[in-house]
């Protein structure tokens, strides 16, 4: 049996296409023949496949190891046979949780069609010393989008899974980010706008609320100017989807670099996930890239 925790890093995608993505090599058919005979449940009980995934959920494979290993992909169940061509950076680590550096343009997680991700290097690290738990498969908690860099976090026990999974979703984990904008930002202290996802991977945020949006909430404080752009650290106060970037281009100055929210004509998109702060482990942080002092210093 195989035990696994949703985190912030799947919250509303749904159970059936988690699952295609999950078990690869099954088909459709398979997985929903499953469901129904309860050889896969979601949170102990009977599911459809039409849930909506919720940080903290639970689902249950009642499959043999060998079953289990046939069906998987690689960043999921499998641990790739070869090293990764990148090594990890390990920024915090104990007995149940990992902290690593994700650079820009690498997947948190792969694709249905698998490759390198930064969850296949922490199953590879963790096969490589032998220290997989026994009927879990170790996972991120937290998805950083392909061009941010900066912390991801991973259970790599049970335990370690389900507690930050929790203290995510209490909103107990303080997020520190930073990014370079567009532009001369001089807003500082709290932002509060709704939020709402759309079919073609976008968001649109509101200064009104609308009809099944969410409020979200950024803290910015800009800390550097140079003759055309602006650095900010920001904190997080909620956790959704291209929060920060599509604040901050409603606000009418886009993340540098963004070409889904702003100009994207710079090598690099300027976002980067600085610290977290976790209670009874502490500050987590993660050094800004050179690059971003590098743009600075040359915007005169």
């Amino acid at each position: 049996m195989k035990e696994l925790i949703i985190s912030e890093a799947n919250e509303k995608e749904r159970l059936n296409k988690y699952l295609s993505h999950l078990l690869s090599n099954a088909s459709m058919g398979f997985i929903y023949k499953m469901l129904r005979k309860k050889n896969i449940t979601l949170n102990g009980k009977k599911a459809s496949g039409n849930e909506l995934l919720k940080s903290g959920d639970i689902i249950k494979i009642f499959f043999s190891d060998e079953t289990y290993d046939k069906f998987t992909a690689n960043d999921r169940g499998i641990v790739p046979a070869q090293n990764p061509l990148e090594p990890l950076t390990v920024l915090y680590e104990d007995s149940d949780i990992i902290a690593v550096h994700k650079p820009a343009g690498l997947l948190s997680q792969s694709d249905k069609r698998g490759g390198d991700c930064v969850n296949s290097r922490i199953l590879f690290l963790l096969s490589s010393r032998g220290e997989m738990e026994t009927g879990f498969t170790p996972s991120i908690v937290n998805r950083l989008d392909r061009n941010t860099s900066g912390i991801v976090l991973a259970g790599k026990t049970y335990r370690g899974s389900r507690m930050l999974s929790d203290l995510i979703q209490s909103r107990d984990v303080i997020k520190t980010y930073y990014c370079i904008a567009d532009g001369h930002f001089k807003r500082e202290g709290i932002y509060r706008v709704w939020h709402t996802e759309n079919k073609d991977n976008t968001v649109n945020v509101s200064d009104k609320e609308t009809e099944g949006a969410k409020e979200i909430v950024t803290e910015f404080f800009p800390e550097r100017y140079s003759r055309s752009h602006t650095l900010i650290r920001i904190i997080l106060h909620t956790g959704r989807k291209h929060q920060i970037r599509a604040s901050l281009s409603h606000l009418g100055y886009p993340v540098t670099g963004d070409s889904k929210y702003g100009k994207g004509h710079e090598k690099h998109m300027y976002l980067h996930a600085f610290s977290v702060r976790i209670p009874g482990i502490g500050t987590i942080e993660d050094p800004l890239p050179d690059y971003f002092r590098r743009f600075m210093d040359a915007d005169i």
